[in-house]
């Protein structure tokens, strides 16, 4: 009966695993998957990494944006109006436009036409500083962008290498485990013709069912923990795709050189120290330019207009202006005009918002600042931690193989005495289970230690430490 139900669970769970398969199979990768490739292709796809992106571009259109506020501001505006006579001759409607004089010294209810063109130009020239403010202010908000793009890219790739490892591991144990059930399948193949011949006693047949079933298990577990991994992976990789074939490259072939790492102050700052920084500048600027905004600012202005009327120039022999009523009397312009000149303009009222501003702002410059500096603080207990992980991580993988060898010995010489009847079933059962921890922990001692090393290279803030070694 356990025999039926364990027979079953494995049917179940072969049928939903390829019952997954079909359903990526037009996505999978031609080859297996490196490490460097899998890189690549999150910076390329990631959604977050995107939008990151995105956002500095738009920073960077922003820089474009204020240097335009500063060129000449150029307001063109043409008018046509029906109205009644008893208005300024080119009179015009509320706009921006210019002003004209002169009235009529009757008053008529009679309708004309006008007409009103004019070009005004006003050009900040000079503005005591607070152009190169608002140009610097700009520039470390594009700079603070790139620099969260590029601890936001760093964190993922760590991410991403990582769960690389995980998802390698547990492909890995799959291939172990699937080992094992071929071992348990052969020694029990065997003991069971020796129970059916009476050779063996009944026992060690239903004990070597144990094992199998027990192996059986242990294999479908470590399948589904693989197929985990590689959704996961799937996931920051940002492809729809589970069923990624990934290659081992030199993870399971040799140990990586963990040399000691060398820091220092001149280094180049990690991604998350230049990103805190920038956020510090990013302040300094904006404090900088709230204190320029205090100052006047001196345009040149200059103008040019035009106008037109159904009312005549001069009186009639009655002493009123002739009214044409006519479309094409209003519409021509009659007088052209035009005015050039500076304008000192200074908002008295802003030396004191400027002054509860900037006081503001420069808590939030301390704030950036205390930020950073709590950076620096968790960057150097990492790097401590991390230095502490690769050596304990070491020590492991160097154990790990003789552990293995040890394993290997006692499995060989455990069945050579139960063929030889000189030991029992449990003896040689343990040696196995002995063999296969040993060969998991093997696997997982030299997982560790590249994933310390990625640990290490993290803290670093620099990846190459990690894959030129593969």
């Amino acid at each position: 009966m356990a025999d039926r139900r364990l027979l079953v669970l494995l049917v179940v769970g072969l049928l939903s695993i390829a019952a997954i398969r079909p359903a990526v199979a037009q996505t999978v990768p031609s080859s297996p998957l490196t490490l460097t490739q899998a890189l690549e292709l999150a910076r390329t796809n990631y959604p977050a990494l995107r939008a990151r992106q995105a956002s500095v571009d738009a920073a960077a259109a922003d820089v474009r944006t204020n240097r335009a506020n500063f060129l000449p501001q150029i307001t063109a505006q043409a008018q046509v109006a029906h109205g009644t006579s008893n208005q300024v001759r080119g009179a015009v409607l509320p706009g921006g436009a210019l002003g004209v004089t002169g009235v009529r010294p009757d008053f008529n209810s009679q309708t004309t036409w006008t007409s009103q063109g004019g070009l005004v130009v006003e050009w900040p020239v000079l503005t005591f500083g607070r152009y190169r403010a608002t140009l610097e202010r700009a520039n470390a908000a594009t700079n603070q962008a790139q620099a969260d793009y590029e601890q936001e890219l760093f964190a993922h790739q760590v991410r991403v290498a990582d769960a690389f490892m995980l998802a390698l591991v547990a492909q890995k144990s799959v291939e172990l485990q699937r080992a094992n059930l071929k071992r348990t399948q052969s020694l029990r193949r065997v003991i069971r013709a020796g129970a059916m011949s009476g050779i063996r006693p009944g026992i060690d047949s239903s004990t070597t069912n144990a094992e199998n079933s027990r192996a059986q298990l242990q294999f479908l577990t470590s399948q589904q923990q693989a197929l985990q991994q590689r959704v996961q992976l799937a996931s920051l990789l940002g492809t729809p795709t589970q069923a990624i074939q990934l290659d081992s490259m030199e993870f399971y072939t040799k140990l990586p050189n963990i040399a000691p790492a060398v820091y220092s102050d001149t280094m180049h700052l990690p991604p998350i120290l230049r990103a805190a920084q920038q956020r510090v500048r990013a302040s300094e600027a904006q404090n900088n330019l709230l204190l320029m905004n205090k100052r006047p600012t001196l345009s040149l202005v200059g103008a040019t207009w035009g106008r037109g009327s159904g009312i005549g120039n001069r009186t009639g022999t009655d002493g009123t202006y002739p009214i044409d009523p006519s479309l094409g009397a209003g519409l021509p312009f009659k007088a052209y005009n035009y005015v050039v000149g500076g304008a000192l303009s200074w908002n008295i009222t802003e030396l004191w918002r400027t002054k509860y501003a900037t006081t503001a702002q420069q808590k939030r410059v301390t704030q950036a600042q205390a930020e950073y500096n709590q950076q620096v603080l968790l960057l150097q207990t990492e790097r401590q931690n991390a230095v502490l992980q690769l050596e304990i991580a070491d020590q492991a993988a160097q154990e790990a193989p003789r552990q293995l060898d040890a394993a290997r010995r006692a499995y060989v010489q455990a069945k050579a005495r139960y063929d030889a009847g000189l030991d029992n079933l449990v003896v040689l059962t343990q040696a196995a289970l002995t063999l296969n921890r040993a060969e998991t922990d093997q696997a997982l001692a030299v997982n560790n230690l590249w994933r310390a090393l990625l640990l290490r290279a993290a803290t670093n803030g620099d990846l190459h430490v990690l894959l030129e070694q593969l």
